[in-house]
């Protein structure tokens, strides 16, 4: 440290006190130095084996850091994959599996030998280079697909290979500082390094199956998700196994939270950008208002539900791993409300858009039997009433449009009452069926931000896509209820049987994942989709459904606290054991850290 000379350093006085200002100077600015490498073992026992580890009980901000760059990529991936059928929705499952499964490996080794030095900030680096060159790989993931990219999947074998090679120096490392003070931990470390050796090895093997020459290596695909599967189980095996090992006294929890708490946030970025989409070509609408307005509910209903009911300080080793575990369906879902929200009103957006349009042609032709010139005019103008994003989509499919209404207005008795004799709410001639679906097509691809490939017709894209956008939104629902619901019977243990409140909330949750599948057996009927979807009532009801959740929670809880009070009033020496037992329990948890 630097010394000061006597000339620069000022004392001021007060009437209390003296203060030397280049001693509070140094004070202020004094820094810690950076080690170069941390042992994660804080204590051991040679005689028993014990290892305490140097555990902390919260995430640093490099943590907070590192999930940033998943959330890039889920990012990156849904900018450049739209969801239009089965298997794009398959396609992002699966890369949304890879990069999890990723993270969840890195974080359970983070949580428990992770020690801020110079060397975990450099494995921190290389991950958020792993993690861009994920990035890269879902730019053009599409398995199975006609596009498909075998450079791209062998590049993904090889970062694969690559997070696997860092965890088994960060494994060995942390191997070689607890060799030191017990070999209790050798065999289950020593384990866990031959698994990433293997795991490793089997991603990079899987290269030559995508060579030019193989095909889109479907035959193999599924082998990425075997492995990932074995992963995730024999680690958490292991630290099952051996109780030293295991996340007791970790911030696993917390980690956990705050990476559904960035998911929930990406939801908020997309909302931002769906709030452009539908309204900054147009004026302020009351309608669109309550569609956005419904999206920011969900997304704070999603967080309320997750952070107001946190789950017990102790809920059993084993448990907590499958609590930890379950977060993939979980985040899985939460990404499919969080986005889907935004699909569902960018559908309602182009399906309000579209029933307008339609209304007004129906009006033309079967209300008041329009033909040639006229009926074209009518057409063009109601065409020309819809606002739409002035994108290259639309531009290119403008002109296929007023084709389509010269063909309508050069056909001689389209519209003639005999004609026009059908009934139903969606009825028009059959000379009006390239017309509709090209206009639709128009609003699917300028609001939505795709184009349709290989000649396909984008209004033959839209309804598949829709329909595809409905389901997996319900789906999502019910994955989140349903997550919530198990989340709260399995953070509790025999000393905390389940209460009111847990009973309740766990009946809300499965009453609510009922009217999901019930709504989402809907799609059966195309109708019914472009009925339900049009009159925006899709997210008020998700909104609906999240705040009646949250009602009967807080009320319940409320229950559960005037009868906990009513039985400790009652029993008050019983009472004091508790609390004299929870303080020793305390008191040895400190003692042994």
């Amino acid at each position: 440290m630097v010394k000061l000379l006597s000339s620069q350093v000022r004392r001021v006085d007060s009437a209390n006190s003296s203060t030397t200002w280049g001693l509070d100077y140094l004070q202020e600015e004094k820094i810690t130095p950076l080690t170069w490498i941390e042992s994660p073992v804080s204590s051991a026992d040679k005689d028993t084996g014990e290892v305490r580890l140097f555990v902390r009980h919260n995430a640093n901000t490099i943590e907070l850091f590192s999930d940033l760059f998943f959330v890039a990529n889920l990012e990156t991936f849904t900018q450049t994959h739209s969801i239009t059928d089965v298997g794009s929705l398959a396609a992002y499952i699966g890369f949304f599996g890879i990069i999890w499964f990723t993270w969840f490996q890195i974080t359970l080794h983070d949580v428990r030998f992770s020690v801020d030095s110079g060397y975990e900030r450099m494995c921190k680096i290389i991950q958020f280079l792993l993690f861009v060159g994920f990035a890269l790989v879902g730019s053009s993931f599409s398995p199975g697909g006609k596009e498909h990219n075998n450079a791209s999947f062998r590049l993904l074998c090889n970062l694969l290979f690559a997070t696997r090679l860092l965890l088994v120096a960060q494994y060995s490392v942390a191997l070689h500082f607890v060799r030191k003070k017990t070999k209790a931990l050798t065999w289950p470390l020593s384990l866990t390094i031959v698994l990433f050796v293997f795991s490793g090895g089997a991603f990079y093997s899987m290269t030559p199956a995508f060579s030019p020459e193989s095909g889109n290596g479907m035959s193999i695909y599924y082998v990425w998700y075997i492995i990932l599967a074995i992963e995730a189980v024999i680690t958490l095996g292991l630290s099952s196994i051996w109780r030293n090992l295991s996340f007791k006294h970790t911030h696993l929890t917390e980690r956990m939270g705050l990476f559904t708490l960035v998911i929930i946030g990406e939801g908020a970025i997309g909302a931002s950008k769906t709030v452009g989409i539908i309204m900054g070509d147009t004026r302020i609408r009351l309608d669109a208002c309550l569609v956005i307005g419904c999206i920011v509910f969900i997304l704070m209903f999603c967080w309320m539900l997750y952070f107001d009911n946190p789950p017990e300080c102790k809920f059993g080793t084993v448990r907590q791993q499958i609590w930890a575990v379950l977060h993939f369906p979980f985040h899985l879902g939460m990404i499919g409300v969080v986005e889907g929200s935004q699909q569902i009103a960018l559908a309602w957006q182009v399906l309000s858009l579209f029933g307008n349009f339609l209304s007004d042609v129906r009006g033309a032709c079967i209300s008041r039997n329009e033909d040639g010139r006229a009926l074209a005019d009518s057409i063009a103008t109601s065409f020309e009433s819809l606002r739409m994003p002035n994108s290259a989509e639309m531009r290119s499919m403008t002109p296929l449009v007023y084709q389509e209404i010269y063909n309508i207005g050069n056909t001689t008795g389209v519209c003639s009452a005999a004609n026009a004799t059908g009934t139903g709410e969606l009825f028009l001639p059959h000379q009006f069926q390239t017309l509709t679906k090209r206009v639709i097509g128009v609003l699917f691809e300028s609001y939505n931000g795709v184009s349709s490939s290989g000649g396909t017709d984008p209004g033959e894209v839209a309804q598949p896509a829709y329909t595809t956008v409905y389901v997996y939104y319900w789906a999502s629902f019910l994955f989140v209820v349903v997550s919530f619901a198990i989340f709260i019977i399995i953070t509790r243990h025999k000393d905390r049987p389940l209460n009111i409140f847990d009973k309740a909330a766990v009946t809300t949750r499965g009453v609510a994942s009922l009217l999901a599948i019930g709504l989402a057996a809907g799609a059966a009927s195309d109708t019914f989709i472009f009925t339900y979807l049009k009159s925006s009532a899709t997210l008020p009801t998700v909104a609906a459904m999240f705040l009646v959740i949250i009602a009967v929670d807080r009320y319940t809880k409320h229950l559960s606290a005037k009868t906990l009070r009513r039985n400790l009033t009652a029993n008050p020496e019983s009472w004091e054991r508790e609390l004299a037992d929870m303080r020793m329990s305390e008191s040895s948890l400190a003692s042994g850290k």
